[in-house]
């Protein structure tokens, strides 16, 4: 608070629209300081504009054409200002209307409907308006760390299956005309944050909804008010630079880089991309300043009925052409009609440029679907036959006849960067140095968050309340949230909550607590309550790896309870990629993670959507631990042992018919035949996007499969340890593909399931080998042969879309490949066509002719079981897929060829350090892959996948393996030198190993 004894402060404030005349008013008429208010403008205000327009009869009318509206309840700081400054005020009309396709489709909230054959969507709209009027609000009722509330309201509408009718003609608009925003900026916008807006603006109800208020004589009557009070004013005073002085404080020098005098407290008022391009010499307040978005919207004032629905008139008027409206439902209607890999159609087919951004999304490509325009007569009472009208963005100008003036405003955009960016200056920077912020950017972006915001950092600065404020503590009046009432409801709807969802959740809880009593034994998983409680399984004894640590897992939903329990291992798989809960980072930072699961200076992928990604690993690894612990294994009736609880759905009753259910679904729709359903498998998962690949794959060979790293034995722990890049890694794998193969300059390669290209490209590169592939992939295929092109390969390398079976059966391919190479292919021919892949094989493969294969296996004593059920990888990843014993392949080649298996290598371990890499690059490039259209289900899924793999693979419960096949007596196969698998090497004296180890 400012000293009477003690010479007045100097606080200039930058910017005069409301935040800085709510400031400026504050510090000087309450508080005493000498006020110096900076406005580049000729005129003070911002977005409260009053402009002359001439009417029909003559006469000269103001209008309000930015700020024209408020209400009592969301207003309060503005309603006392009101009161304080003696401004009038008025009832206001709010009413809304939605016209699309030049007035085919056309409703107001007074009910008009121009077309009866939309009947069917009207009433869809409505019906999913009440629905959403009561599901919204219980978003905001999630714990705050719940990755659900921090979707977009794009996936919010998806993942809730709202009608196409009531996302487009209804809220996007409505939303849309609000934030003075793009459809796509509204699709983008943080759902916690719309919901909350239109819970506490009571947009979410029927009834009891305020009165909405403008002021009598325009937004100048309290501009000009405010004006008289403030002593120095200077308008058309851009400033250039802000400076630390040469003494104490700030200096101010203007456009020309004139000085404007010294003072102790700069107030920025203005938008942040100005008080970025201000403020040079603080470069990490001016980076996070540049985050906060604006765009520009033109702006008509005109009397073109041009530009207002056919029929349906009101205050606020929504127009469009609903072809170009973007449907965030979309890709639930195409999975009815289309496989696609479960959880990534939100970016099904998307591309992005090779610079990183997608070329969609870029601003100069911003799609204006819609445009609103303000009726002012209705929403600021004004006396004159002549309709005068203000448009944001219309397609197209009115006509210039009738246009009064044309101005250009700008609007901040609630992406997740700005609010992010946002929350960085409150705690960082603001009132740091003497430096403060403020604008309707700190709020929802509209007048009263603006006022409140300049009220907030006087008050701040100078200690002293606001006049009408209740006690010192609130100096600043907040307006009521209504957002975390508790909803009632109905009898009939409470006894609808219980029969749905309470007592299923209160039955499955108890089985599953059940369950895991019985199958955790070893090792600790708590599972973390919403209500803080905390429920332990296990003796705490190491597992999973030795691992001391407890698995934590938040759990957000307790429908969790049920999935798991119907659907057991699909269960928890979906339940994790809705969000119902998260593995939790360890709770002691001192403790290390694994070095292999984390090896040291990498980086954090903690987040808000996923959880702990490697506390995912920790939790499979836990279940495999207790799962194949040493028992007495017993037998089924079907031949096949299970150990314990963990084993399969046997141990959880209810799993049982979730699992028949999964089976028979799996059973009736998986198909691997050569008519068309090894097609659609593939093109489920391959077929996403090539960017998306493109993300986390090494970036010189594009393989997607294990690669064998540099590794050595780790005695402390019989782990592996692996160093060099994942390109290195890949390279090196490429290699001993081809040295198993035994391939020779100018040969023949048939290479199965080319995925990108990467071996054949090597084979053809490295040999000269001429090289035919094969896949059923048509994105893979369009790549590989970019990069084929690129290489000048073109005459040594084909590549065809096509059925292996399809392709051995042609005559003229009979006999005609040296060699025959399938990277990680054949888990996607099935168990019950593997007789077929051989047969197929040899029918082309040359008289001394060699087949090497890298496979992903499932070890015997589980392969039985595994046949008999469905798990999340050959259910959502690979549909269709089977990962085969080694039995099960040298069955299948004895049983349907004349080939027989010559070599082993076991990569698995690899595999596992393959993977982590993967995850932690596809983390890494989480921004990218958002803009590739991919949501947070994708991300969890994707995280998921990955995770999942690893555990097996550096639990050794799956293997990777490369075998080596050809016929009897094949003079071409010659006796390998080496005794060794290729993941072992030369022994390391005990000194070597160290010194291997410390480079790491």
């Amino acid at each position: 608070m400012q000293d009477s004894s003690t010479p007045k402060q100097r606080i200039a404030i930058i910017g005069g629209g409301v935040s800085g005349l709510a400031a400026a008013w504050h510090l000087q008429q309450q508080a005493g300081y000498e006020v110096h208010l900076w406005e580049a403008q000729d005129r003070l205000g911002g977005h409260a504009w009053t402009v002359p327009v001439l009417t029909k009869e003559g006469k000269t009318i103001d209008v309000d054409i930015g700020f024209m509206v408020f209400n009592h309840s969301n207003y309060p700081n503005m309603v006392e200002w009101f009161k304080a400054l003696q401004v009038p005020e008025e009832d206001s009309d709010m009413s809304l209307s939605v016209s699309l396709d030049q007035g085919d489709i056309e409703w107001n909230s007074y009910g008009c409907i121009r077309d009866k054959r939309h009947l069917v969507q009207y009433y869809s709209m409505i019906r999913d308006m009440l629905r959403f009027h009561e599901e919204a609000p219980v978003l905001l009722r999630m714990a705050p760390d719940d990755p659900r509330k921090h979707v977009t309201t794009g996936q919010y509408l998806r993942d809730h299956r709202y009608s196409s009718a009531f996302c487009k003609c209804y809220l996007l608009p409505m939303m849309a005309a609000l934030w003075s925003a793009s459809m796509e900026d509204v699709l983008n916008f943080p759902a916690a944050q719309l919901i909350a807006f239109l819970c506490n603006h009571k947009m979410l109800q029927l009834f009891q909804r305020p009165q909405w208020k403008t002021v009598a004589g325009r937004s100048q009557q309290y501009v000009q008010a405010v004006q008289k009070t403030l002593e120095h004013v200077h308008l058309s005073s851009p400033i250039g630079t802000v400076q630390k002085a040469l003494t104490t404080g700030y200096e101010l020098l203007g456009a020309n880089g004139e000085s404007l005098g010294v003072f102790d407290q700069v107030i920025f008022a203005c938008h942040p991309p100005n008080a970025a391009e201000m403020l040079a010499s603080f470069p990490s307040l001016q980076e996070c300043l540049s985050q906060i978005r604006y765009e520009d919207n033109t702006i008509y004032i005109h009397s073109d009925p041009q530009l207002m629905p056919i029929k349906a008139w009101a205050s606020w008027n929504c127009l469009g052409k609903s072809s170009e409206l973007p449907d965030p439902t979309q890709h639930i209607h195409a999975q009815k009609g289309d496989v696609v890999m479960e959880g990534s159609a939100s970016g099904f087919g998307n591309k992005i440029k090779h610079d990183g951004t997608n070329g969609e999304s870029q601003e100069s490509m911003r799609m204006k679907a819609v445009y609103v325009t303000y009726w002012l007569n209705r929403l600021q009472n004004l006396d004159t036959a002549t309709d005068i009208f203000v448009s944001l963005n219309p397609h197209q100008p009115p006509e210039s006849h009738l246009t009064h003036h044309r101005v250009t405003m700008a609007h901040p955009q609630f992406t997740q960067t700005t609010l992010r960016a946002r929350d960085i200056i409150a705690r960082t920077f603001q009132g740091q140095d003497g430096l403060w912020f403020c604008g309707a950017w700190q709020g929802y972006g509209f007048h009263e968050d603006g006022c409140r915001a300049g009220f907030e950092v006087a008050t701040q600065l100078s200690g002293k309340p606001l006049p009408w404020a209740e006690n010192a503590k609130e100096r600043v009046v907040k307006p009521p949230d209504l957002s975390l009432v508790a909803s009632g409801g109905s009898l009939l709807k409470k006894l609808y909550q219980r029969l749905s969802y309470d007592w299923p959740v209160a039955i499955c809880k108890k089985f599953i607590f059940y369950f895991l009593r019985q199958a955790v034994q070893k090792g600790t998983l708590r599972l973390k309550m919403n209500d803080g409680s905390i429920v332990s399984f296990g003796d705490g004894t190491p597992c999973g790896r030795s691992d001391p640590h407890p698995v934590t897992l938040r759990v957000f939903d307790e429908w969790f309870f049920v999935k798991t329990a119907f659907e057991y291992d699909l269960g928890l798989a979906r339940s994790y990629m809705a969000g119902h809960f998260v593995v939790e980072p360890l709770d002691d930072k001192t403790e290390p993670y694994h070095p292999v699961l984390k090896p040291a200076n990498t980086r954090d992928e903690t987040t808000v959507v996923l959880g702990d990604p490697i506390g995912l690993t920790r939790m499979f690894l836990l279940f495999i631990g207790n799962r194949d612990r040493l028992h007495e294994p017993r037998r089924s009736g079907r031949g096949h042992s299970y150990s314990n609880a963990m084993s399969n759905a046997s141990g959880l009753l209810l799993a049982k018919i979730g699992s028949f259910f999964n089976y028979m679904r799996y059973k009736l729709t998986m198909d691997n035949s050569e008519r068309g359903g090894s097609l659609k498998n593939i093109h489920a998962h391959y077929d996403i996007s090539n960017d998306l690949f493109r993300t986390f794959l090494d970036r010189e060979t594009l393989m997607y499969s294990s690669a064998i790293y540099d590794a050595i034995p780790n005695p402390a722990d019989s782990s592996l340890r692996f160093r060099g890049t994942l390109e290195q890694a890949q390279w090196r794998k490429l290699d001993t593909l081809l040295e198993r193969a035994q391939i020779q300059p100018g040969q023949t390669m048939l290479d199965i399931g080319f995925g990108w290209g990467g071996l054949s490209l090597h084979a053809a590169k490295k040999y000269g080998c001429h090289v035919t592939g094969i896949t059923l992939s048509v994105e893979q295929k369009a790549l590989a042969e970019e990069r084929v092109k690129e290489a000048g390969l073109e005459r040594l390398i084909t590549f065809e879309v096509v059925d292996y079976r399809t392709f051995c059966r042609r005559p003229e391919n009979r006999g005609k490949y040296d060699r025959v190479l399938s990277c990680e292919m054949i888990e996607a021919v099935g168990h019950e066509h593997l007789g077929e892949f051989f047969w197929a094989v040899e029918q082309v493969l040359a008289k001394d002719g060699i087949l090497v294969m890298e496979a992903i296996t499932t070890p015997e004593q589980r392969y039985e079981t595994y046949l008999r059920s469905t798990d999340f990888i050959n259910t959502i990843i690979f549909p269709g897929s089977c990962c085969p014993s080694l039995h099960a392949l040298v069955d299948a080649a004895y049983r349907q060829s004349c080939l027989t298996l010559e070599h082993i290598d076991n990569i698995g371990l690899h595999y596992a350090q393959t993977l982590a890499e993967w995850r932690r690059r596809f983390n890494a490039s989480e921004d990218v892959v958002r803009k590739l259209g991919f949501d947070d289900v994708f991300l969890r899924c994707w995280n998921y996948y990955l995770t999942y793999c690893e555990a097996g693979f550096f639990s050794q419960t799956e293997n990777c393996l490369i075998l080596v096949f050809s016929r009897q007596g094949c003079a071409s196969l010659l006796p390998l030198c080496e005794t060794r698998s290729v993941t072992q090497v030369v022994p390391l004296t005990a000194e070597e190993t160290r010194n291997w180890l410390q480079d790491q």
